[in-house]
C-alpha cells in the first residue's frame, strides 16, 4: 500500500527531529563537501538557499563556502501566503526579518534575483527525484512562474529518502539530490 503525502510528513519529520545535533553538524559539513566537490559551478552563478528551521539540514555552511567563492547568494521570501515567492539578496551575517511564516529572510529593500541554482530543503525524496515539502506548494508555484529555468538542488540528511511519493502535475522534479553520503543527479 503507497503512503500518503502526510504519512511521509509525519514519518520523515519524527526521523529528522531524533538527529543529534553533532550528526546535524557532520551532516552539514559532509553535504557542503559533497555540493561544492560534485556540482559543477561556473563561477558566477546566483544561488538560491533557504534559512534552516526546524530540523532541516543546515545549508549555512554552505553558503559560507559559496560566498568566498564569490557567489551572490539570495534567500526565498514568502512576501504573501500562498503566492509564489521572491528571492532577495543576502550575505551572511546581514540583517533579516520575518516573512509571512515567521521565517528569517533579507527584508523588502534587498535586490530581488533571479537564482541560476536554487538549493532547497526537503521533507523526503525518492530514487526518481520527486521532492516532498511541507506541502504549502511555495517552490512548486515560485518555479512555475520563473521565466529562466534554475537548477533545483535538493538538500537533505540521506535518511529522508522513502521508497516512492506520488508526483502530482504541479510537482516539479528535483536536478540533484545533495546529502551527507552523497549528490545524485535525476
Amino acid at each position: 500500500m503507497t503512503k500518503t503525502k502526510a504519512d511521509i510528513r509525519k514519518q520523515v519529520l519524527q526521523f529528522r527531529n531524533n538527529i543529534t545535533s553533532i550528526k546535524q553538524q557532520n551532516a552539514a559539513q559532509s553535504a557542503r563537501n559533497n555540493f561544492i566537490q560534485n556540482i559543477v559551478l561556473t563561477g558566477d552563478e546566483i544561488i538560491a538557499a533557504y534559512m534552516p528551521i526546524n530540523s532541516e539540514l543546515d545549508c549555512l555552511p554552505l553558503v559560507e563556502k559559496l560566498q568566498k567563492l564569490g557567489h551572490e547568494i539570495c534567500l526565498p521570501v514568502v512576501v504573501e501566503k500562498n503566492q509564489a515567492m521572491v528571492f532577495r539578496r543576502w550575505e551572511q551575517g546581514g540583517k533579516l526579518c520575518k516573512d509571512a511564516h515567521n521565517i528569517s529572510t533579507p527584508n523588502a529593500k534587498s535586490k530581488s534575483m533571479i537564482p541560476d541554482i536554487i538549493i532547497m530543503p526537503l521533507v523526503a525524496f525518492d530514487k526518481n527525484g520527486t521532492r516532498l515539502g511541507y506541502g504549502k506548494g511555495y517552490y512548486d508555484r515560485t518555479i512555475a512562474k520563473m521565466k529562466k529555468k534554475s537548477l533545483l538542488v535538493g538538500y537533505a540528511f540521506a535518511g529522508q529518502e522513502v521508497e516512492y511519493i506520488e508526483q502530482e502535475a504541479h510537482d516539479v522534479p528535483l536536478d540533484y539530490l545533495v546529502n551527507e553520503k552523497e549528490v545524485r543527479q535525476f
